[in-house]
């Protein structure tokens, strides 16, 4: 471990090669390109099971809405059918006055209240029958309509089965990648790995990445000349001041023996 701290620059190894934390680091990298991976093939289901969700939606709102017109028409045919045992009534009254009626004006205005019976209860009878028929159709309507959400349930049965088994293997899959990133992250630095994890969030991409001729191989921004000194030593790990990634890089030059015989 180096023991770098987010208030200085990152080292590496200047006996030659790259640190291991930097090591370390790339196959955490490595690790999150392989769960974003599986995330993006988790997050592909999505639209197929809501489409299966949505046609499931429309046939069962057809058989919601097909109970709730029955149900009002039904409803409404018991109000007919009330009124037209009113009217029966009212009718049977008529008449009994009719056949009781000693006078002719007494017979009149029974014969008249016996007519007007008759035509509301027409009328009534009349929306009866309509009432009637639209309560079958609607029945019809209704089975036709709980029918194809049965069908349409059955259909689906195989795919969301297969649906269901690809979300668990990718799951599992998942938490197997959470896992070996999460070894992996232990042999980093902890400064050097929360450097790398706040870039992370955001950049959601790579984020550690080489220098090549003095340049950010993410953005191809020239490094400073002042900061290529040190960082061309292989003992800094900085930040790219164009698009944030951590710029190493990748071998550090190895000290000769001669050099350390001196």
């Amino acid at each position: 471990m180096t023991g770098a701290h987010d208030a200085g620059p990152v080292l590496i190894n200047a006996g030659g090669g790259v640190n291991p934390d930097v090591q370390a680091l790339l196959v955490v990298q490595d690790d999150d390109a392989a769960i974003r991976g599986i995330e993006a093939r988790r997050a592909a289901l999505t639209p197929r099971m809501a489409a299966l969700d949505a046609a499931q939606r429309r046939a069962h709102e057809r058989v919601t809405s097909a109970e709730a017109d029955l149900e009002r028409e039904q409803v409404k045919m018991r109000l007919i059918e009330g009124r037209i045992a009113d009217c029966r009534q009212r009718h049977d009254k008529s008449v009994a006055l009719l056949d009781n009626a000693h006078k002719v004006k007494e017979a009149t205005a029974a014969g008249a209240q016996v007519e007007a019976a008759r035509r509301a209860l027409a009328v009534e009878e009349s929306e009866l029958l309509a009432s009637t028929r639209r309560v079958t159709d609607l029945r019809t309507a209704l089975a036709a309509h709980r029918e194809v959400l049965a069908q349409v349930t059955a259909e689906q049965g195989a795919a969301r089965s297969t649906l269901g088994a690809e979300v668990q293997a990718l799951d599992a899959e998942l938490a197997a990648a959470h896992a070996a990133r999460a070894a992996a992250a232990r042999a980093v630095d902890p400064g050097l790995l929360a450097k790398y994890d706040r870039v992370n969030t955001k950049r959601r991409t790579t984020v550690l990445v080489e220098l090549r001729d003095y340049c950010c191989s993410a953005c191809d921004t020239a490094i400073p000349l002042q900061r290529r000194p040190a960082m061309s030593t292989g003992m800094r790990i900085e930040p790219c001041e164009a698009c944030g990634v951590l710029l190493y890089f990748p071998t550090a030059p190895a000290v000769s023996s001669d050099l350390s015989a001196e």
